[in-house]
């Protein structure tokens, strides 16, 4: 009886859960922006239980107010590798233009897993891209830890490009030892006189071996 109990209090949970992620979504097309970013914080509140929401913060992610957008992008965040389908739209956030979004999209982009790692080390590669938009890919990339082991070899090789070097120094830093097989590269370039990318890449090194 027990047993049963817990489990119809379950299944009337998300049956609660689920009607509410379909009124927010509702909100999210609501004239009003006010209603429209609360809709937006509430869902990422929820985090993964807000996935049926995707599709609708995905549109979201072009809404003309600021802060639904930045609000949009960081419930994608919450709701993590279960709304990778978002993660074009998120590279497109990336060139936003504004601060607030730009770096709300690379920060989601960072808590999708793999297919983020994966996403965010083309587009650090694609030099028709513009800078901005590398640079906040390199930048999530550091964030990620262990997860963004894979992409460190493309790191290390966009240490030759004059536009995007200093980010992935400081990327490949932020991951600290996960990066270590990037110290020879990194010593490679540690008497370059650009003195910014010089610091930054005995910053980096500092980081990755553990000195103080």
């Amino acid at each position: 009886m027990k047993t049963l109990l817990v489990s119809l209090g379950l299944l009337l949970g998300a049956a609660s859960v689920a009607a509410d992620v379909a009124d927010l979504v509702r909100q999210l097309k609501n004239d009003d922006p006010e209603v429209r970013r609360a809709a937006a914080r509430s869902l990422a509140e929820l985090g993964p239980q807000a996935k049926p929401a995707v599709p609708a913060l995905t549109e979201a992610l072009k809404d003309k107010d600021l802060f639904v957008r930045r609000f949009a992008a960081q419930a994608l965040g919450e709701i993590g590798p279960e709304a990778k389908s978002a993660i074009p739209a998120l590279i497109a956030a990336l060139g936003d233009g504004r601060r607030e979004v730009m770096d709300a999209a690379a920060r989601a982009l960072a808590k999708m897993g793999s297919d983020g790692v994966k996403s965010l080390t083309e587009v650090l590669q694609d030099k028709k891209r513009d800078l901005a938009v590398r640079r906040k890919a390199a930048e999530a990339l550091g964030t990620m830890g262990k997860e963004a082991r894979p992409a460190v070899p493309v790191l290390v090789e966009t240490l030759k490009d004059p536009n995007v070097r200093v980010e992935a120094a400081l990327a490949l830093g932020a991951l600290g030892p996960e990066a270590k097989e990037a110290v020879p590269a990194l010593r490679e370039h540690g008497k370059e006189k650009d003195k910014v990318f010089r610091n930054a890449v005995l910053e980096a090194l500092r980081r990755i071996q553990g000195k103080k």
